[in-house]
């Protein structure tokens, strides 16, 4: 009744039948998969990129020599006496441009007493550092530097863990605006 079809017309027909194209869809799966992933990851990123910074201290006279790569922490500036902060250089010529990023120690904070002569520096009757090694850098007698005051508000006294260090003792506060966020040392 039926005839049995030879190999040629088989062969034909095989050639004439569409492909189905499975690329496609297991593409589109995949993608829909993925999204929510790829989303999850740009979130993240883009959260710790905006938060965080990393920073490196290239100077060969470091004022925190045991420190050099931090990591600042810019949505957090809620500093404490003791704590390192990073803030942007103002009147800090000629060691530093306006603007450059500075990572020092908050030795003092608002309401702090202040004294500063050629020999130590002291915050609350406590020395904190010894004498005002750049004066001869800096080309002014040591006696200009002297100071008896107390810290303002929004204001910190910045210093660094060496004599060498051009911090407070010789440009005065690092002020709320110029603070970029708490710093945190990573080597």
């Amino acid at each position: 009744m039926f005839d049995k079809p030879d190999a040629e017309s088989m062969n034909k027909q095989r050639f004439h039948l569409p492909v189905p194209n499975t690329t496609r869809p297991r593409l589109v799966r995949f993608l829909l998969k993925a999204m929510p992933i790829l989303l999850l990851v740009l979130a993240v990123e883009r959260y710790i990129g905006q938060r965080f910074l990393i920073g490196g201290d290239d100077q060969v006279d470091r004022c925190l020599p045991d420190k050099w790569i931090y990591l600042i922490d810019t949505q957090n500036k809620d500093i404490w006496r003791g704590d390192l902060i990073a803030f942007r250089a103002e009147r800090m010529a000629p060691f530093f441009k306006d603007g450059q990023i500075i990572v020092k120690i908050a030795a003092g904070v608002t309401g702090d007493t202040i004294h500063v002569d050629p020999q130590h520096t002291t915050i609350n009757g406590e020395t904190i550092i010894d004498g005002l090694a750049l004066t001869e850098k800096l080309k002014k007698p040591a006696a200009q530097f002297k100071r008896h005051e107390t810290i303002p508000p929004a204001a910190y006294w910045v210093t660094g863990q060496t004599d060498k260090s051009f911090d407070s003792r010789y440009w005065g506060y690092v002020y709320d605006h110029q603070v970029i966020g708490r710093a945190y040392a990573l080597f």
